[in-house]
């Protein structure tokens, strides 16, 4: 499930929180978001693991800092589905 975030990682930008970053992370999450067994720190486990990032690592070019940021959005948008009861088309 997880892999849908494989394309966005692979860009050389994906830390810079550019909105085009913005965009491909946001339009990776939708993806899998809706499924009940997604799970923002599981995503974050994979999107380390894509770039051999411990996560308490603070010399990856803060690496991990963004990863943690990118894993408080997928909560953030997880937490918002549940509690308005939206439902994907």
């Amino acid at each position: 499930m997880y892999e849908a975030f494989d394309s966005f990682m692979e860009t050389s930008t994906w830390r810079t929180q550019h909105p085009n970053d913005q965009m491909r992370f946001f339009r990776a999450l939708d993806l899998i978001v809706w499924s009940p067994d997604f799970n923002p720190e599981n995503m974050a486990d994979h999107l380390r693991a894509n770039k051999n990032v411990l996560p308490d690592d603070h010399g990856s070019l803060g690496f991990a800092q963004v990863i943690d940021r990118y894993r408080d959005k997928a909560w953030a948008v997880k937490e918002f589905i549940k509690y308005t009861d939206l439902h994907k088309d």
